[in-house]
């Protein structure tokens, strides 16, 4: 990357910006700088061939998105030329690892503690913005899981109530793990009020990191409502629980396991945290289900376990 001085700019704030980042930050100053509105930057742009939406550049602008893909990065090098900044002024923020900006929540636990899961599983995920559902408050949870009469798992719905904490937030990701044996392959059936982006597996552990990306950018103080589903290419795994984790305070997390009239447990078991040994017994209705409901649930685990014989 070349130096980028005082000179260079004539102002030290954009010369800063472009050292320390963000990216929007800098992005914002270099286009007061140069007294430029977005239409006049997009009609430059388009001029040296880089087509991007006013849409775009203001999301840009404001960090309510972030350029990913080499398409976005060839415009953000247009952008740079366009703007009078050196070669790799703003590209080289868009490939450093994004500020985490909203910090957890005093007591929150790691990820890893979170899924009940090895750090090392997670190495995996490459790519990947970890630590970006710590912007979301978690409002609600529902997850219903659905079992046939052979004792398999075959679909899992999670239904999340979420607020932004942050300007920007537009996506969540969701990790599943199947238990382990057979012949299976966890796959995204429905999604709703989200879309599928990347996905990372872990091999041997079958972590899967799922990025569902909203329908627009969150304000700070927004709430959203989307669902999706998993289910199973294959062979569906045989199942003993039903859990998910927390990194950070949720009012209401609802764990529901409907069973085929076939294939009803003789017991079920409520359970926090992984090595909990008290684990109250819950009672299954006659429809063949049962569930549990955690208000006002702290960082951890939550789970629901049964014995089938």
């Amino acid at each position: 990357m070349e130096a980028f001085s005082e000179n260079d700019t004539g102002d030290t704030g954009v010369a800063d910006a472009v050292r320390d980042g963000p990216f929007e930050v800098a992005f914002d100053l270099a286009i007061r700088r140069r007294g430029l509105s977005l239409e006049a930057l997009q009609r430059r742009m388009a001029t040296r061939g880089a087509q991007v939406s006013l849409a775009t550049l203001s999301y840009w602008r404001r960090g309510r998105r972030h350029p990913e893909g080499h398409r976005s990065l060839h415009a953000v090098g247009v952008a740079e030329s366009c703007l009078g900044l050196p070669a790799d002024a703003l590209t080289s923020l868009v490939a450093r690892p994004r500020e985490r900006r909203a910090p957890l929540w005093p007591g929150g636990v790691s990820l890893a503690s979170a899924l009940g899961s090895e750090p090392t599983e997670l190495a995996s995920c490459d790519g990947i913005d970890l630590d970006g559902n710590a912007r979301l408050a978690l409002a609600s949870v529902h997850q219903r899981a659905a079992f046939g009469p052979d004792r398999t798992e075959r679909s899992v719905r999670t239904e999340l109530v979420v607020t932004s904490r942050e300007d920007g937030v537009d996506r969540w990701v969701s990790f599943f793990r199947p238990q382990s044996g057979g012949d299976h392959r966890p796959v995204l059936r429905s999604a709703h009020c989200c879309r599928p982006g990347r996905v990372r597996r872990d091999a041997d552990s079958e972590l899967v990191a799922l990025e569902l990306r909203f329908d627009y950018p969150l304000r700070a103080g927004e709430t959203y409502v989307f669902d999706f589903e998993f289910g199973y290419d294959g062979s569906p795994p045989e199942t003993s629980y039903l859990q998910f984790g927390v990194r950070a305070p949720a009012r209401q997390i609802v764990l529901q396991a409907c069973f085929d009239p076939a294939a009803v447990p003789v017991r079920c078991y409520r359970y926090d945290g992984e090595a909990a040994t008290d684990r109250p017994e819950l009672p299954i209705g006659p429809r063949g289900t049962s569930h549990v409901a955690v208000l006002d649930a702290q960082p951890g685990v939550y789970g629901m376990c049964w014995e089938w014989d």
